[in-house]
């Protein structure tokens, strides 16, 4: 026991030295890149980046600069600009690689485990991704003296961003949707296939973002686009397993100027679009190798499966006890691996909202023929207009491999508490009288004392509802970051232990 405690102690050194030096770093990157404005591109992906925020841009000319002997974090950069001898379309790609050195890291205890230690090294040195502009889902590895990036089969080890000028409209040339902040690339055409894949998110055009640009075929004939490969689960949910091998240079029939993909059997391909002959789509173990594949050898249809076991998570909760809250915080955490349902209304857009992204707008007609089908798991009525959410926008975040997670009212479960949902049901509780009083005192726009003992009444109702017997987890909300914690043990526990479900979700229907 002395042994153990003290490995962990020396164990809890070590990373807090370790999560410092990261920290400074990092803070220095930012601070050399804020100080420049020119002739940046940027070379980070993720999650944050995806929703379109501001990220860390890295200035081509320092990289020399930073990868001297007593730096810790070594930078590798290849820049190409390629010019069309045919259309002059000029194509600049770089591609940026970071890789952490162990200069970073102070050493670890020997453990029985290494796996087990560089764990540890991960979950605590790279937990925070608005400091760090690190994926919490990135493992880590040791290999040739350095401690270098192992991602999984979604993300690229190597993150390629391409800034290309047309001198023509290239959104006359292939098909989209647009997702979320982003522009995803379904189909292209032998116009512009040498400069765009399929797969392709577009975030920047002429330097603007994409969702502050409303007409895309209205552009003048000079533009510059920003790419990079999106997200797995921000393109379709449609995916197929090659039945064959396939090496697409000795096919003759391939389409000329178009990128084949070379196939082993087993393989995973998410399909952007498809007709008689051939799909356009990418390798899902490398979100670049984009291009067309035959559809003759393709096996079956398949879909990802979230690694948590559970197709829901349901947070429930009364009102002003933060369970929307937790849901923004786990989106932001994990967008790779939760998801949620768009709602319907039936108002108006306003500017700047899109279709999909923050509603589905439909008539009242539509909406309520939605419901008297048994479509809307809840819904109701504000300022005159019917607000809702629907079954089949929860079936698409689950096709997309997520678990998509809601935070409703009780009755939802009436919905969702079955074989095709399988939920996880989290009642998110306030605390006692007393707590609640001196919780509410640090709050900006802190509640009555009528208003807190509402809500602990609500919550004992709550608990002695009929629903009551469909409740998993109850978390007491003493303080939201606390709270945040024990739900993401919670769910991290269903990745790895044994599951208890109704026995009626097994049975075949």
């Amino acid at each position: 026991m002395d042994v153990e405690m003290a490995n962990l102690k020396a164990n809890v050194n070590n990373l807090s030295h370790c999560l410092h030096a990261l920290l400074k770093r990092i803070e220095q990157l930012e601070g050399t890149t804020n100080s420049n404005t020119e002739h940046y591109y940027f070379t980070n992906n993720t999650p944050k980046t995806m929703n379109g925020t501001a990220d860390e841009r890295i200035l081509l000319n320092d990289i020399k600069e930073r990868n001297n002997e007593d730096s810790d974090i070594k930078v590798v950069s290849k820049e190409t600009v390629t010019e069309d001898p045919e259309t002059g379309t000029k194509k600049r790609t770089v591609i940026t690689e970071r890789v952490v050195t162990t200069k970073t890291f102070h050493i670890l205890p020997i453990v029985d485990d290494l796996n087990q230690s560089m764990t540890m090294v991960n979950e605590t040195a790279i937990s925070r991704p608005d400091k760090s502009k690190m994926s919490s889902t990135t493992g880590l590895t040791y290999k040739d003296g350095e401690i270098s990036s192992l991602l999984s089969s979604e993300l690229s080890p190597i993150t390629t961003t391409r800034v290309i000028q047309f001198n023509h409209n290239p959104f006359h040339d292939i098909d989209y949707d647009r997702v979320a902040n982003l522009i995803i690339v379904t189909r292209v055409r032998p116009a512009t296939v040498k400069e765009i894949r399929p797969g392709d998110a577009i975030v920047e055009i002429n330097g603007i973002p994409v969702n502050e640009i409303r007409s895309l075929t209205e552009l003048n004939d000079s533009i510059t686009l920003r790419m990079m490969p999106a997200p797995l689960h921000q393109g379709p949910s449609v995916y197929y397993r090659a039945a064959l091998d396939y090496n697409g240079l000795n096919d003759s029939r391939a389409p000329i100027n178009f990128n084949v993909l070379n196939l082993k059997k087993g393989d995973i391909i998410q399909a952007f679009s498809k007709d008689s002959n051939w799909i356009q789509g990418r390798k899902v173990n490398d979100l670049n190798q984009t291009g067309l594949c035959p559809v003759s050898i393709l096996g079956e249809q398949v879909s990802m499966l979230s690694p948590y076991g559970r197709r829901v998570v349901v947070l429930l909760g009364v009102p002003g006890v933060g369970r929307r809250t937790l849901k923004t915080m786990l989106l932001n955490h994990l967008p790779q691996y939760f998801g949620t349902a768009t709602p319907y209304t039936s108002r108006v857009p306003k500017p700047n909202e899109l279709e999909g992204r923050e509603y589905y707008f439909r008539t009242k007609e539509e909406i309520l023929e939605r419901i008297r089908a048994g479509d809307m798991i809840e819904w109701g009525e504000l300022d005159g207009q019917l607000y809702g959410t629907s079954l089949e926008t929860i079936r698409s975040c689950i096709r997309s491999g997520r678990v998509c997670l809601l935070d409703c009212a009780s009755q939802a479960l009436r919905h969702l508490y079955n074989a095709e949902f399988m939920p996880l049901v989290v009642l998110i509780a306030p605390p006692e009288i007393d707590d609640f009083r001196r919780i509410n005192k640090l709050r900006l726009q802190p509640y009555t004392e009528k208003q807190m003992e509402s809500y602990i009444q609500e919550n004992k109702e709550l608990m002695e509802s009929n629903y009551a017997e469909m409740f998993h987890i109850v978390l007491v909300n003493r303080d939201l970051d606390d709270t945040f914690k024990r739900l993401l043990e919670i769910l991290n526990k269903l990745r790895d232990e044994v599951q208890w479900i109704p026995e009626a979700w097994l049975r075949r229907r």
